[in-house]
């Protein structure tokens, strides 16, 4: 599976780190402006992880994200 098939809302982990996809939003980058991006938000702490739309191609193991099968 690549990272451009998980559905908004999903649950994932990132190198631990449980995450939900909030999908490709616009997000501001310092000295540079606006760009979009993947977002994911971590469930119950204010982080959050970016991944370039270029990456979507890439699997979801070469980036460490694995598919939660229940919420928690």
């Amino acid at each position: 599976m690549i990272i451009s098939e998980i559905k908004v809302g999903q649950a994932v982990t990132i190198k631990r780190m449980l995450t939900e996809y909030k999908g490709i939003q616009k997000v501001k980058v310092s000295s540079f402006g606006k760009v979009e991006k993947r977002v994911f938000k971590g469930i119950g702490i204010e982080i959050y992880k970016y991944f370039s739309l270029q990456d979507g191609t890439k699997t979801l193991e070469s980036e460490g994200i694995k598919l939660q099968t229940e919420p928690k």
